[in-house]
């Protein structure tokens, strides 16, 4: 019997969109790191309150802190670094006027109303100690903020003040703006300018602009560190500039306007990454009119267009629990925030091709989030791809990681290949010019970059001779560290080359990538023990010998934290020679041969686990819950991903187990609702068990829609296991099955569900391909 909340539930989803499912609050504290704010789908927009803690990467924070106050530029889930945060808003009492107000960060952080907080998709609000209220909604470019003085009374001595901060972003790196006021014909005032500042995990600086309009103004001032000054603002422009000081602008309410306004003001800030000119040109075609009716307008706006993005995925939620049903549309709602698309506000140089930023990073996002957009948003995945070849044309290299207009730190390896050959093999093509994506990929393996701390791969010389990045590689101009993971990943990148050239027809480029992704082999040590299980990836010099590393070092139980990206930060990244060693999506069967056949290796996964040696809350853990199907025990896997999720996913405000990473937390969440996960870079997807009873896409091939359908659903409560399978009517018995056969041509899995493991999927020729059983790259495509 249905419980009355999950009655209600269903009733709700067929009167609206599943926007109302969606929770911004998860995984904004215990280092989750989420924007919980008002946003489009990519917009380069997202506005939201930011706290005063030290948790405030995403800028609002759910630990009852103070708020700085509400900008428009965020990042979502990122580690590193505050990001972005600049151009502050904040509704303020001042006695007297501007000249009672102290503008600077630590003196005006106010207090929130414990509670306060709402957000839904394309609006967030809170209310402040202050007596004030601040809502925000969206468009692309611009925030439009509605800000209420609730206790405003005309003639009172404290005055309503719009409180701006050019100076202030999450991470205090500014480095100088400068700040323009004008009054326009319907007697706002206009404040413009532009900031520069450093980006969070990244090299070099960055120049943002904003247009700020603000109704009913009376008294504009600057104020720089604790004194204000007042402006004569006419139609003719004053420009002020500000060096490294706190400083902004103080704009006094009339009292006449805030009576006829019922206490309220719309303010409305465009931003641009090219010119205050742009940004302007942005907030008055996106927002025409500063009025409520406008706010609702827009956020309605945002609402529907949030809709029908999440609409890419149609799910029948009978059976799933009221929690999972709002952790799946929150997941998926949170990969779809980031990257940010500033096509056509891209400074760094002309061109017709579109541009992505907020690429942070792509060791992240590779494994889900962009496998999720192959199904969900190939239009936007196709986007992302092209601006990613135009990245390579105008600057050089592929991009590893990107943020706030600069080069961003390189994690592990060139893992734009593995999103670009992900792209290639599902058949994405709209706009793609794959000549020179498989050139760019090439580039990555052969050619080594001035800086590789930031771009393209190190250590590739001492590879080539090698076939491994040793651990005292003397290349120089770059980080160093990390020469194991590295190996490993670069052996799965020239892997993704491999499929790309080979079907671009380019036979011998296709070979040799394919022969060098085998180069991980020669960093197994059969010699390496621990906890009971022989061999493991282990680090080499360049005379040959090994250097051991304890296999547990990084992970939860040993030295978690001491696997980062500096010179000291050893030779595993995030993870552990546990972990690691796992590592190798196109060729497990090899794995499990080296580990001692499949029960060897399925006690080894076992115990990766339950040691406490996984690591769910950082990406390289995603993999291993459904390795089990390569050690022909599928039903393992669809006991640990259930285990897992269980463990480490809430709809609580630390919900998440570890930043989400701009969408990829969420995303493991949501191919674990799917009940498959994708071998990213191939067109390979592993089997576990949906957590849905029917679930549709309608368009992840043009014309062509894949269902996944299940007999005696109930929520994985009991009937967990597959028992058996049809695809398109004919039976299915592999515990995977390739993008091109479901995805690419449409149709319907059923599967049949039981209480009790089944042989189902166990056979060996049920198992996922692996390249030295293959010796073709045809099952990976």
């Amino acid at each position: 019997m249905k419980s009355l909340a999950s009655v209600l539930l269903l009733i709700a989803s067929s009167r609206a969109g599943p926007t109302q499912f969606v929770n911004q609050f998860i995984g904004t504290t215990n280092g989750g790191h989420v924007f919980a704010g008002a946003t489009l789908p990519w917009g380069s927009v997202k506005a939201v309150a930011d706290s005063d803690s030290g948790d405030n990467q995403g800028g609002f924070v759910s630990d009852g802190s103070a708020i700085r106050g509400l900008s428009p530029l965020h990042d979502d889930g990122t580690g590193g670094g505050p990001s972005l945060g600049e151009f502050k808003i904040l509704p303020m009492f001042c006695e007297g006027g501007p000249s009672g107000c102290d503008g600077r960060e630590a003196s005006r952080t106010v207090a929130q109303v414990q509670g306060s907080a709402k957000a839904s998709p394309g609006f967030f609000s809170i209310d402040l100690q202050s007596n004030t209220q601040a809502e925000v909604t969206v468009t692309h470019h611009t925030a439009l903020y509605r800000l209420t003085f609730q206790n405003f009374t005309a003639d009172a001595t404290a005055k309503p003040i719009v409180l701006f901060d050019l100076s202030n972003d999450l991470s205090h790196s500014f480095q100088g703006g400068q700040q323009t006021f004008q009054e326009l014909d319907d007697e706002t005032v206009r404040i413009q300018g532009f900031g520069t500042f450093g980006p969070s995990f990244g090299e070099g600086n960055y120049r943002a602009f904003f247009c700020l309009d603000v109704p009913g103004a009376s008294v504009a001032a600057v104020w720089e560190n604790a004194t204000a000054t007042l402006v004569n603002v006419t139609s003719t422009p004053t420009t002020f500039d500000l060096p490294n000081n706190e400083g902004g602008a103080l704009v006094q309410l009339s009292d006449d306007f805030l009576a006829w306004s019922d206490k309220t003001v719309i303010v409305r800030m465009g931003v641009s990454w090219t010119s205050e000119d742009k940004a302007c040109a942005f907030a008055t075609s996106e927002i025409p009119n500063l009025d409520s009716a406008q706010f609702e307008t827009t956020r309605k706006a945002a609402t529907d267009l949030w809709d029908a993005t999440l609409g890419t995925v149609q799910l029948d939620m009978e059976g799933a629990s009221d929690e999972h049903v709002e952790l799946f549309w929150s997941s998926l709602y949170r990969s779809y925030i980031s990257p940010t698309n500033i096509t056509g506000d891209n400074p760094l140089y002309d061109s017709t091709e579109p541009y992505y930023d907020s690429l942070y990073c792509i060791w992240d996002s590779f494994r889900v989030v962009h496998p999720l957009y192959a199904i969900t948003q190939r239009e936007t995945q196709a986007e992302v791809v092209r601006a990613l070849i135009d990245i390579e044309r105008h600057l050089g290299f592929l991009p590893d990681c990107r943020m706030s207009l600069d080069k961003g730190l390189t994690q592990g390896g060139s893992n734009a290949d593995s999103l670009l050959s992900d792209s290639y093999v599902k058949g994405i093509r709209a706009g793609i010019n794959w000549d020179d994506g498989l050139a760019a990929m090439v580039k990555d393996a052969e050619v080594t970059p001035p800086d590789w701390t930031v771009e393209g791969r190190g250590g590739i010389e001492r590879r080539k001779t090698l076939h491994y990045v040793p651990q005292d590689d003397d290349t120089p101009g770059g980080i160093r560290g990390r020469s194991a993971s590295r190996t490993l990943e670069y052996a799965f990148n020239d892997f993704g080359i491999a499929l790309v050239a080979n079907g671009q027809g380019d036979a011998t480029s296709a070979a040799h990538y394919a022969e060098v992704a085998g180069d991980w082999q020669n960093l197994w040590n059969p010699n390496t023990t621990d906890s009971g299980f022989s061999g493991f990836i282990q680090p080499r010099f360049i005379n040959g010998s090994f250097n051991f590393v304890d296999p547990r070092f990084c992970s939860p139980v040993l030295g978690h934290t001491s696997c980062f990206l500096n010179d000291q930060g050893g030779e595993f990244y995030e993870a552990s020679s546990w972990e690691y060693s796992f590592f190798v999506p196109h060729d497990m069967a090899t794995v499990v041969s080296l580990m001692g056949g499949p029960e060897t290796y399925v006690n080894r996964l076992d115990a990766l686990f339950s040691n406490g040696f996984h690591d769910i809350g950082d990406e390289p853990g995603f993999l291993h819950c459904f390795l089990y199907n390569y050690g022909a025990r599928p039903d393992k896997t669809v006991d640990r991903v259930l285990s897992v999720l269980a463990a480490n996913y809430t709809t609580a405000v630390d919900g998440l187990p570890g930043n989400d990473d701009s969408g990829a937390m969420g995303g493991f969440a949501v191919f674990s609702s799917f009940g498959f996960y994708p071998m990213a870079g191939t067109g390979v997807y592993v089997l576990s068990t949906p957590l849905f009873k029917t679930i549709t896409f309608p368009s992840a091939t043009a014309g062509k829609q894949a269902v996944i359908t299940t007999i005696n659903f109930d929520g994985a409560t009991t009937n967990k296991y597959i028992q058996s399978a049809k695809l398109n009517g004919q039976d299915f018995t592999r515990n995977w099955f390739s993008h091109s056969e479901f995805f690419g041509a449409g149709g319907t899995l059923e599967l049949t569900l039981g209480p009790t493991p089944s042989t189902w999927g166990t056979a060996e020729a049920d198992l996922p391909p692996s390249f030295s059983v293959t010796k073709s790259l045809v099952p990976f495509s």
